[in-house]
Protein backbone atom coordinates (compact mmCIF):
# COMPACT_ATOMS: atom_id res chain seq x y z
CA UNK A 1 0.00 0.00 0.00
CA UNK A 2 1.50 3.32 -0.97
CA UNK A 3 1.49 6.30 1.34
CA UNK A 4 -1.20 8.00 -0.78
CA UNK A 5 -3.44 4.92 -0.38
CA UNK A 6 -2.74 4.20 3.29
CA UNK A 7 -5.85 3.73 5.39
CA UNK A 8 -6.34 6.28 8.13
CA UNK A 9 -7.32 4.55 11.35
CA UNK A 10 -8.76 6.55 14.21
CA UNK A 11 -8.10 4.85 17.55
CA UNK A 12 -10.46 6.06 20.29
CA UNK A 13 -9.21 4.64 23.56
CA UNK A 14 -9.25 4.72 27.31
CA UNK A 15 -7.20 2.48 29.53
CA UNK A 16 -9.43 -0.54 30.22
CA UNK A 17 -8.99 -4.22 31.03
CA UNK A 18 -8.98 -4.74 27.25
CA UNK A 19 -6.00 -2.52 26.51
CA UNK A 20 -3.85 -5.54 25.48
CA UNK A 21 -6.41 -6.40 22.77
CA UNK A 22 -6.49 -2.76 21.65
CA UNK A 23 -2.70 -2.72 21.28
CA UNK A 24 -2.84 -5.93 19.22
CA UNK A 25 -5.36 -4.27 16.89
CA UNK A 26 -3.05 -1.25 16.55
CA UNK A 27 -0.10 -3.54 15.82
CA UNK A 28 -2.07 -5.31 13.10
CA UNK A 29 -3.15 -2.03 11.46
CA UNK A 30 0.38 -0.60 11.59
CA UNK A 31 1.82 -3.75 9.98
CA UNK A 32 -0.70 -3.25 7.16
CA UNK A 33 0.70 0.24 6.58
CA UNK A 34 -2.15 2.22 8.10
CA UNK A 35 -1.73 5.74 9.44
CA UNK A 36 -2.83 5.83 13.07
CA UNK A 37 -4.44 8.77 14.87
CA UNK A 38 -5.38 8.58 18.56
CA UNK A 39 -8.05 10.28 20.67
CA UNK A 40 -8.22 9.69 24.43
CA UNK A 41 -11.65 10.71 25.75
CA UNK A 42 -11.35 12.24 29.23
CA UNK A 43 -12.55 10.29 32.22
CA UNK A 44 -15.23 11.97 34.28
CA UNK A 45 -14.44 10.25 37.58
CA UNK A 46 -11.39 11.09 39.71
CA UNK A 47 -10.82 7.42 40.59
CA UNK A 48 -11.05 6.18 37.00
CA UNK A 49 -8.01 4.11 35.97
CA UNK A 50 -7.36 6.07 32.80
CA UNK A 51 -4.12 7.00 31.16
CA UNK A 52 -2.81 10.43 30.33
CA UNK A 53 -2.92 11.17 26.58
CA UNK A 54 0.90 11.27 26.45
CA UNK A 55 1.14 7.83 28.10
CA UNK A 56 -1.50 6.47 25.72
CA UNK A 57 0.44 7.89 22.79
CA UNK A 58 3.67 6.19 23.94
CA UNK A 59 1.93 2.82 24.33
CA UNK A 60 0.05 3.04 21.04
CA UNK A 61 3.18 4.20 19.21
CA UNK A 62 5.15 1.28 20.67
CA UNK A 63 2.41 -1.10 19.44
CA UNK A 64 2.62 0.56 16.02
CA UNK A 65 6.29 -0.46 15.90
CA UNK A 66 7.30 3.15 16.42
CA UNK A 67 5.56 4.30 13.26
CA UNK A 68 4.26 7.82 13.72
CA UNK A 69 0.99 8.08 15.63
CA UNK A 70 -0.85 11.41 15.71
CA UNK A 71 -2.43 12.41 19.01
CA UNK A 72 -5.60 14.42 18.35
CA UNK A 73 -7.17 16.77 20.86
CA UNK A 74 -10.65 15.51 21.72
CA UNK A 75 -11.90 18.98 22.59
CA UNK A 76 -14.67 19.56 25.10
CA UNK A 77 -16.80 16.70 23.74
CA UNK A 78 -14.91 13.72 22.36
CA UNK A 79 -17.98 12.23 20.65
CA UNK A 80 -18.65 15.51 18.82
CA UNK A 81 -15.00 15.68 17.74
CA UNK A 82 -15.14 12.10 16.44
CA UNK A 83 -18.37 12.87 14.59
CA UNK A 84 -16.76 15.87 12.90
CA UNK A 85 -13.71 13.80 11.86
CA UNK A 86 -16.00 11.12 10.41
CA UNK A 87 -18.16 13.58 8.50
CA UNK A 88 -15.06 15.30 7.07
CA UNK A 89 -13.91 11.81 6.05
CA UNK A 90 -10.62 12.20 7.91
CA UNK A 91 -10.59 8.52 8.85
CA UNK A 92 -11.25 5.31 6.95
CA UNK A 93 -11.72 3.08 9.98
CA UNK A 94 -12.26 3.38 13.73
CA UNK A 95 -10.94 1.16 16.51
CA UNK A 96 -12.95 1.88 19.65
CA UNK A 97 -11.89 0.80 23.13
CA UNK A 98 -13.42 3.10 25.70
CA UNK A 99 -14.85 3.01 29.19
CA UNK A 100 -18.54 2.12 29.39
CA UNK A 101 -19.47 5.65 30.44
CA UNK A 102 -18.47 6.99 27.02
CA UNK A 103 -20.87 4.74 25.10
CA UNK A 104 -23.92 6.86 25.94
CA UNK A 105 -22.19 9.89 24.40
CA UNK A 106 -21.81 8.02 21.11
CA UNK A 107 -25.54 7.41 21.07
CA UNK A 108 -26.46 10.94 22.11
CA UNK A 109 -24.51 12.19 19.08
CA UNK A 110 -26.02 9.42 16.88
CA UNK A 111 -22.49 8.31 15.95
CA UNK A 112 -23.34 4.66 15.20
CA UNK A 113 -25.95 5.79 12.67
CA UNK A 114 -23.77 8.53 11.16
CA UNK A 115 -20.72 6.28 10.88
CA UNK A 116 -22.81 3.46 9.42
CA UNK A 117 -24.28 5.81 6.80
CA UNK A 118 -20.77 6.63 5.59
CA UNK A 119 -19.69 2.99 5.56
CA UNK A 120 -16.71 3.44 7.86
CA UNK A 121 -15.83 0.13 9.51
CA UNK A 122 -15.60 0.09 13.30
CA UNK A 123 -13.98 -2.47 15.56
CA UNK A 124 -15.33 -2.02 19.08
CA UNK A 125 -13.39 -3.82 21.78
CA UNK A 126 -15.38 -4.54 24.96
CA UNK A 127 -13.97 -2.68 27.97
CA UNK A 128 -13.75 -5.84 30.08
CA UNK A 129 -14.01 -9.64 29.84
CA UNK A 130 -17.77 -9.60 30.39
CA UNK A 131 -18.07 -8.71 26.71
CA UNK A 132 -20.98 -6.91 25.10
CA UNK A 133 -24.63 -6.72 25.85
CA UNK A 134 -27.57 -5.07 24.17
CA UNK A 135 -27.20 -2.29 26.73
CA UNK A 136 -24.16 -1.00 24.87
CA UNK A 137 -26.33 -0.41 21.83
CA UNK A 138 -23.60 -0.70 19.21
CA UNK A 139 -24.31 -2.42 15.88
CA UNK A 140 -23.52 -6.13 16.05
CA UNK A 141 -20.94 -5.90 13.25
CA UNK A 142 -18.91 -3.47 15.40
CA UNK A 143 -18.68 -5.84 18.33
CA UNK A 144 -17.20 -8.90 16.73
CA UNK A 145 -14.26 -9.03 19.12
CA UNK A 146 -14.68 -10.88 22.37
CA UNK A 147 -12.28 -10.40 25.22
CA UNK A 148 -10.84 -13.51 26.77
CA UNK A 149 -9.11 -13.86 30.10
CA UNK A 150 -6.19 -11.47 30.39
CA UNK A 151 -2.84 -12.98 31.20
Amino acid sequence: MTDAQARRVLVVANHTESTPQLLEEVKSRARAGCHIALIVPPERHADAPDWAPEDALRRVQRAAADQPVTLLDCGEDAAATIGALVERRECDEIVLSTAREHHEHWHRHTLPKRIGALGIPVTAIPPDPSGWSYAHGFPSDWTRLEVGPLT
